[in-house]
């Protein structure tokens, strides 16, 4: 598997061409660990430095992502989701749009007393209590999101957390609970560093940058229905807001 020395196309380029090449092919799939540094040395019969300079390269075309004292990993393509005022779009509509399949994995789900800042949103009384989802969302089986969801008792009467496990949260309050959402809603997003309880369920490492999405939806009456807020691997998706 020697690159060809005599070319005069330099062998970092030889070997990002090959690395990519692996990619396409399967070899190498999205989440997979790649060679380290000196077994693709080795490999390759190139100088590490060669090497080095060919996964920064790909780590700055999105090909190729370094994760701290795990390694370098592919990095799945982006998802793109559009979060606007009168467009807002589903995790699962943003997988299929841009060719993914989505699933989900839930992780808890709890009832418990709603918080003053959920109260003021969802406009409920001080004794109602609230669904407490944890789930992860994933495309073609890479995690994406870490989601809270929450949405009163009384919205969606005996829920049963086995409903939603692999399935979309929208599909289920339109099929069993006849709630569509409107299409309409507001959002905040911001940056912060991944918590070490939540790393392992993205497969990223503490201390990687996540973008924070909360988001407020209302039903089709425009009546507050559910908070959503989604811990989200910023390498794999692209928000338009």
């Amino acid at each position: 598997m020697e690159l060809d020395k005599n070319s005069q196309q330099p062998l970092y380029m030889q070997l990002m061409k090959k690395i990519k090449e692996q990619i396409q092919s399967g070899c190498y799939k999205p989440g997979d660990q790649i060679p380290t540094e000196i077994q693709l040395s080795e490999l390759y019969q190139v100088s590490r430095i060669t090497v080095r300079r060919t996964i920064e390269e790909l780590c700055v075309q999105g090909v190729l992502v370094k994760r701290q004292g795990k390694g370098t990993f592919v990095e799945a393509p982006r998802i793109y989701r559009k979060i606007e005022n009168d467009n807002n779009m589903s995790f699962s509509a943003a997988c299929i749009a841009n060719g993914r399949r989505p699933s989900s994995h839930i992780i808890s789900c709890m009832v418990m007393d709603a918080e003053n800042w959920q109260k003021e949103f969802l406009k409920i009384q001080d004794d109602s209590r609230l669904y407490h989802i944890e789930r992860v969302l994933s495309a073609d089986d890479l995690p994406i999101i870490y989601e809270h969801i929450y949405i009163p008792v009384s919205r969606v009467p005996d829920l049963q957390a086995e409903r939603l496990e692999g399935g979309s949260f929208t599909r289920m309050l339109s099929e069993e609970y006849n709630v569509q959402e409107s299409e309409k809603g507001r959002s905040t997003v911001e940056v912060r560093m991944i918590p070490q309880s939540i790393a392992g369920y993205l497969k990223m490492s503490t201390g990687e940058p996540v973008m924070i999405l909360t988001s407020y939806i209302n039903d089709k009456e425009e009546n507050p229905l559910y908070i959503s807020y989604e811990i989200i691997a910023g390498g794999r998706y692209r928000i338009s807001i």
